[in-house]
């Protein structure tokens, strides 16, 4: 999908996270996508000021910092804008990614739940894609409690793995992510990324610009 193609120029060191306690038991594949589907705390769209914390892990070696933009729109679109960035990390200027629908997720994957979750452990869904690319397979961690994604792990047909782990604070009535810690290790990309967002802002249209 497209998404991947994006976040493996945008994102990721993937950190150890504590899974979430408490989470309901469940089951079945069909309980962890209407939970998401539902996703009571997430506004449809917001703008908010990100630092972007990029520590490459090959060629040229750089370890920057840069701030700019974000925006979001549901149900999972990401859109950033960077400016004074160097011309040895201009691919980072201009990103966007998608985590996607989840409602959706039935006519794009064959999905299988990997792990069922317990009280202790957050249910792990595998996302197949049904058209061959670049993905293999995208095991996504849930938690149900919130409805949240909290990590997503994208494994490639050319060995390169992209983990994504979502942080979140409240906001108001809402739940929005507040620091997004990634690893890429893909051919010809090697890096560190982190981001964190504060000044959120709900009453402002999202990105508008963006298509």
């Amino acid at each position: 999908m497209v998404f991947l193609l994006t976040l493996a120029v945008l994102v990721t060191a993937i950190q150890s996270r504590t899974l979430a306690q408490g989470q309901p038991a469940v089951t079945t594949l069909a309980e962890v996508l209407a939970r998401l589907a539902a996703d009571p705390t997430t506004p449809n769209q917001y703008n908010a000021q990100v630092k972007l914390h990029v520590r490459m892990r090959m060629f040229p070696w750089i370890s920057i910092t840069l701030s700019g933009n974000s925006a979001y729109k549901r149900p999972g679109l990401y859109h950033f804008v960077f400016k004074g960035v160097p011309k040895a990390a201009d691919h980072f200027s201009d990103l966007a990614y998608d985590l996607g629908n989840a409602s959706t997720w039935p006519q794009k994957y064959d999905m299988a739940l990997l792990s069922p979750g317990s009280k202790d452990a957050e249910p792990v869904l595998r996302l197949t894609p049904k058209k061959r690319g670049l993905v293999k397979n995208l095991d996504v961690s849930v938690d149900m409690m919130k409805g949240h994604i909290d990590k997503a792990i994208w494994t490639r047909f050319d060995g390169g793995v992209i983990s994504l782990v979502q942080h979140y604070n409240a906001v108001g009535n809402h739940e929005l992510v507040a620091e997004q810690d990634a690893s890429i290790n893909i051919p010809r990309m090697k890096a560190e990324v982190s981001a964190e967002y504060t000044g959120f802002d709900l009453g402002t249209p999202a990105d508008q610009n963006h298509h």
